[in-house]
């Protein structure tokens, strides 16, 4: 898509951006401790959160996390988080694009990998990350101050 625009999350895009990830969840961010974090967060170098706009609306988001290892060559690797697009724009590749970016940043830094989470029960975007060349593994998580994933 042409009209597609990736780009750092600015504090101005910060309810629309955050408003996908909690009506894909059902869930309520904290707006008012966000806009206390953010400037914190958006000056971490090691923290990139970011946008997809489609002719100017903000349709997709991703949290990225730069992990510096400490074993083997040192090479840094890739976490995403909060990896959503807006329900009324599915199926129309910003997902996709929003990985390829990704992937072309993390190759940019000289990654060994990238690693991402998908709950449990998210077959449908299971398949997706399988079919851009994610592989399954078995990870965990433990919640400490959640009740639900």
């Amino acid at each position: 898509m042409d009209n597609l625009i990736i780009e750092k999350l600015q504090k101005s895009d910060l309810r629309e951006a955050i408003s996908i990830y909690d009506s894909n969840h059902n869930l309520k961010t904290n707006y008012e401790k966000l806009f206390q974090e953010y400037d914190k967060i958006y000056n971490n170098p090691d923290y990139h959160n970011i946008v997809v706009k489609l002719d100017g609306k903000i349709v997709g988001m991703a949290t990225i996390v730069i992990n510096r290892d400490i074993v083997e060559e040192l090479h840094p690797f890739l976490t995403i988080w909060n990896l959503g697009v807006h329900k009324d724009y599915r199926r129309m590749k910003i997902g996709t694009a929003m990985l390829d970016y990704i992937c072309k940043y993390a190759k940019e830094l000289g990654c060994d990998f990238i690693s991402l989470i998908a709950e449990k029960d998210n077959v449908i975007g299971q398949k997706f990350y399988e079919s851009l060349g994610y592989e399954k593994e078995v990870g965990y998580v433990k919640l400490i101050n959640k009740q639900n994933w």
